[in-house]
């Protein structure tokens, strides 16, 4: 697996609450290392690497400077995937939708994580 040029690694509530939505949405987890106070997780979409969860408070504590932050974010994440309206069907009943629009003929479906953090949905292409 190649590395990505950036890898969000998002601050969550419950890195196991986290990591159950996202396998239930059709990611898999890298199993955790022994520590148990260093339990980030990565996760993979497909065979690529898609971001990392760790547990907010292990991630304050990592970057003291985001020590004072709320878990979420302003802005979103794109997941491009090879069956939009497949992919869409399937975990339409199993994540809170918050939009759904075309723009320049592209099919988007937007939903939240459980710690609050937005991802659109589109159909992969080529650049």
């Amino acid at each position: 697996m190649k590395a990505p040029a950036i890898a969000p690694c998002l601050g969550v509530k419950d890195t196991q609450a986290s990591v159950d939505f996202y396998e239930k949405i059709g990611f898999t987890a890298l199993p955790a290392g022994d520590d148990p106070n260093d339990d980030i997780r990565s996760l993979l979409f497909g065979e690529d690497f898609a971001l990392m969860v760790y547990r907010d408070a292990h991630l304050r504590d990592w970057l003291p400077v985001l020590k004072d932050r709320t878990p979420g974010a302003f802005g979103m994440f794109y997941l491009a995937v090879d069956d939009f309206a497949g992919y869409v069907a399937k975990i339409r009943p199993l994540v809170n939708a918050t939009k759904e629009a075309t723009h320049n003929g592209q099919n988007l479906f937007y939903f939240t994580d459980p710690d609050g953090y937005v991802i659109g949905v589109v159909q992969k292409q080529e650049w």
